[in-house]
């Protein structure tokens, strides 16, 4: 009896063991198979993120980059990259790895880096110095050395292409967000974009009489959401002033003065960027503020403000000579391409102002807004205009009208399937 059961036990334990060994075989095939899937996935996922990358390096080396790439040979898979042009400016990347038979792509959108994401931007310092009063909020970056007379103060972070330079001693500049120091950024733009878009729906000013003459054009807005405005063409006289809403002047927000200047003031309601080219005249591709230019509704104190300034000097800023007008304000992202923000006989003012700046001030160079003097060991404004910046924040995310990019683009979507 003993035997049979014996006998029985490791029959039984032979077939079970079968079985198990079966499914164990069986499990085995399965786990390997699905690793080996996974991998073969896994890899042209990577490769597909590969060549997104590659893609997006040909366009920070070359902006105008559209080739795409075709069946390159990489990680013993194949890359794919389609590239197109979306909306105005932007770009669309679609890369496509294959390994093994499996397929992936990944999407990225990319725009270029707007002038106006920077509080403050800055080609030559040159023998000009923050000091003591100044007060810089949001990004700052300067081609060169960051010069600081006394105590001023850096809120957001700043970027230099050569470091931190102290006047003396007395001088302590705080910098809130850190330095670091980066890569120069060509400070260029392509002026026809903006030209393009204000003949295409917006409003273009140029001399009428086709003689090459200078066109001087004031403008005055009103917070009803009108512009007034007037022209004169080379020394002739001004013609009467003409009153109508933004939005009819201008569709699309760009007023562009071609080999011209623009004499600025008012209360804004509504988005603009204004424009003032030189075209070959060394007079022209002037931004003249009289008084303060200010949104109607204060994105600082109202956080549904859509009022949205740019100020555009194919040559330079100047907040002219009145040393009647006390503290001014200038609501706006000015670039100013080939100077700086000029405050006209800032040494000539018989007291120190305020200069409040929301937005940005991107130029060639700085220049110098107040006289100072040492007392009690501390440099303080004695004559001229302090400047006192904040930054528009919503500037990070949408831009006055046909702002000036930069050379380079930012991704704003990355997509992996």
């Amino acid at each position: 009896m003993g035997g049979k059961v014996s006998l029985i036990l490791v029959m039984s334990f032979s077939v079970l063991f079968a079985l198990v060994g079966r499914n164990i075989l069986s499990n085995s095939v399965t786990i390997t198979e699905n690793y080996s899937e996974y991998y073969s996935s896994t890899r042209a996922s990577s490769i597909a993120i590969s060549g997104a990358n590659i893609a997006i390096n040909k366009l920070y080396l070359n902006k105008n980059w559209m080739a795409g790439i075709s069946n390159l040979s990489f990680a013993d898979g194949k890359i794919d990259v389609d590239i197109d042009t979306v909306g105005w400016n932007s770009r669309k990347i679609v890369s496509t790895g294959n390994y093994n038979g499996k397929t992936k792509t990944v999407e990225v959108i990319l725009e270029p880096e707007n002038f106006s994401v920077f509080g403050n931007f800055y080609n030559v310092m040159g023998g000009v110095w923050w000091a003591t009063g100044d007060t810089l909020e949001g990004r700052f970056h300067a081609n060169d050395w960051i010069n600081c007379y006394g105590d001023p103060i850096f809120l957001g972070p700043a970027t230099t292409s050569r470091g931190v330079k102290k006047y003396d001693k007395y001088s302590h500049p705080e910098f809130h967000g850190g330095t670091k120091v980066t890569e120069p950024i060509p400070l260029e733009f392509d002026t026809s974009v903006i030209r393009i878009a204000a003949y295409t729906n917006g409003k273009v000013f140029s001399d009428t009489t086709n003689k090459g003459k200078l066109t001087t054009v004031d403008l005055n807005f009103l917070a009803s959401g009108e512009v007034q405005y007037r022209i004169k063409i080379g020394t002739g006289a001004y013609t009467a002033y003409r009153t109508v809403p933004l939005n009819t002047l201008a569709p699309n927000g760009v007023i562009y003065v071609e080999r011209g200047n623009i004499n600025l003031q008012g209360v804004i309601d509504g988005r603009a960027t204004l424009v003032a080219s030189q075209k070959g005249n060394s007079s022209a591709g002037q931004v003249f503020i009289n008084n303060s230019i200010e949104y109607k509704d204060n994105p600082l104190t109202d956080p549904n403000s859509d009022d949205m300034l740019g100020i555009v000097a194919e040559n330079k800023v100047t907040v002219t000579y009145d040393n009647s007008r006390g503290d001014i304000n200038i609501h706006a992202s000015i670039f100013s391409q080939k100077d700086g923000l000029v405050v006209d006989k800032y040494d000539q003012y018989t007291n120190a102002h305020k200069m409040n700046l929301i937005g940005g001030m991107i130029g060639q160079k700085v220049q110098p807004t107040a006289k100072y003097q040492l007392v009690g060991g501390k440099y303080i404004p004695v004559k001229g205009y302090s400047y006192i910046h904040k930054f528009d924040s919503r500037f990070t995310k949408v831009t006055p009208p046909y702002f000036p990019s930069t050379k380079f683009f930012r991704v704003v979507s990355w997509y992996e399937d």
